[in-house]
């Protein structure tokens, strides 16, 4: 399995370089893995996403062709061009770039401090391998962020330091019970989408739908929410994004077809509970948005300490999602794009 994954990492890489110059993306600082010292872990696994990001683009530049036939010449269609430039911090943390709009979305942001929940920790701690605060540019970044999405309220996706830290004037848009937090902090716009809403926003360029998300309450609680992200523009994309890979399968499939998914690739379970349930969850969800390109969240790549971390077990991963879509005849032309965190990556569709 490990040639394979070699091979299917560099390929995003290769592109993201060619697609998006350093100079556009000066909030992002990319780290080379090469420069920072690494676990022996965090250095398989850099190696492991290389070869999915070079298999990614290598299918991309190749799809549709024939090979006996001539060479193309150089034209506006011979040569894909990213859709979407998405960059992870880890943890539930990402960016992205869409091209026909050109906004900016900054989801669920951990980028200052550590991560604990309610402030607790001696209970649980959270520490970035790579997107360390210290090597991102937080006032940069929000000079180049047009909205903040927020899908639960909970720490790990509505991280109060972070929020604290970012400009309130920043545009946020959120679940019920992030929208609240958002407005406890003082940001002055904040839509809140509840279950089957829509919202347009940055002067029509692009709607947001709310989906049915993960239920991180007791038993009949309130779900939190998936997102929609489509670009009003005849050349816009469309994405989907639940960080769970926890929904309602009637809430999303109202939705349609997506050109692009993110959801973590692998079960999280506490004492037997699952929290996140990509390995056993994302085949049925992938049937009904029919994506072009799946970008894999590894939420759980980062290192924590503390009495509840040790409760957590993971199984699961980009391998076995990787199994899946090709034993899956209806997802058998889906793309991994696997990101390196803190590096800008551009996808293709």
């Amino acid at each position: 399995m490990q040639p394979t994954l070699q091979n299917l990492r560099s390929q995003c890489v290769a592109r993201s370089s060619q697609t998006l110059q350093p100079a556009q993306t000066p909030h992002a600082r990319p780290i080379s893995p090469t420069n920072i010292p690494l676990a022996n872990t965090t250095q398989k696994s850099t190696m492991q996403r290389a070869g999915y990001l070079q298999r990614c683009q290598a299918e991309s530049s190749t799809s549709g062709s024939n090979t006996s036939a001539p060479a193309a010449t150089t034209s506006s269609t011979s040569t894909p061009s990213a859709a979407l430039i998405y960059t992870s911090y880890e943890g539930n943390s990402w960016r992205a770039e869409f091209a026909s709009t050109g906004l900016k979305v900054l989801v669920d942001p951990w980028l200052v401090g550590n991560l604990a929940f309610g402030g607790l920790e001696s209970i649980y701690c959270g520490t970035k391998r790579i997107a360390r605060p210290e090597t991102i540019d937080i006032d940069q970044l929000a000079a180049e962020t047009d909205f903040i999405l927020l899908t639960m309220s909970i720490d790990d996706h509505a991280h109060r330091p972070t929020l604290q830290r970012l400009p309130k004037s920043i545009p946020v848009v959120g679940s019920p019970s992030a929208a609240a937090v958002a407005r406890n902090l003082g940001y002055t716009t904040v839509y809140e989408v509840d279950h089957g809403q829509e919202v347009v926003i940055s002067d029509g360029k692009l709607k947001i739908r709310a989906t049915q998300g993960a239920l991180v309450g007791p038993p009949g609680s309130k779900r939190e929410n998936g997102f929609v992200l489509s670009e009003i523009s005849t050349t816009g994309i469309s994405l989907y994004y639940e960080p769970h890979a926890d929904y309602v399968a009637s809430s999303v499939a109202e939705v349609g077809s997506v050109d692009i998914v993110v959801s973590p690739p692998s079960t999280q379970s506490l004492l037997g509970y699952q929290l996140v349930k990509g390995a056993t969850d994302n085949v049925p969800l992938l049937k009904m948005l029919r994506p072009k390109v799946v970008v894999p969240l590894m939420n759980a790549e980062f290192d924590a300490t503390g009495p509840l971390h040790a409760l957590l077990s993971e199984t699961g991963g980009v391998e076995l999602l990787e199994r899946q879509l090709k034993e899956t005849p209806e997802l058998k032309n889906v793309k991994i794009c696997l990101p390196v965190a803190g590096t800008p990556m551009a996808v293709e569709i």
